[in-house]
């Protein structure tokens, strides 16, 4: 199994229009706030859901809160390793094992490895930790 970590993501709402990713990103660039990924999609009309996995939670947690953006905060888990076929079974079966629901999940496979993160309700976090064996 590839070794997974706990991140801390951060939920937002932006104008579903074109430029507001934009405009995110841009900001972020000029506070200097390093990304592990970002993931978003409309939500309702003319609104968008966004999550962001800073580098670092702290600076955009001090950021958002200094400039007044609404944002809920959560973990996940992400999983990094080698892509090849099959790579997410073992974290997907020590899940299921313990009757943990994925919620959500995404992932990306680029030069040879892949990425993904995974979502379990806020209530299953710790027991998705210890089954996935991550402090």
């Amino acid at each position: 199994m590839a070794k997974p970590e706990r991140v801390t993501y951060f939920k937002t709402t932006i104008t579903d229009k074109p430029g507001a990713l934009l405009a995110v990103a841009k900001e972020l660039k000029v506070k200097n706030v390093g990304l592990i990924g970002c993931s978003g999609f409309d939500a309702q009309p003319g609104k968008a859901e966004l999550y962001v996995l800073p580098k670092k939670p702290e600076k955009l947690r001090n950021i958002w809160k200094t400039v007044g953006i609404a944002f809920q905060e959560g973990t996940g888990f992400l999983v990094r390793g080698t892509d090849e076929t099959g790579a997410l079974l073992t974290t997907l079966e020590a899940l299921a094992r313990e009757g943990i629901n994925i919620t959500a999940s995404s992932a990306v496979a680029v030069g040879g490895k892949y990425g993904a993160l995974l979502w379990v309700a806020q209530e299953d976090v710790e027991k998705a930790a210890r089954a996935l064996g991550v402090k």
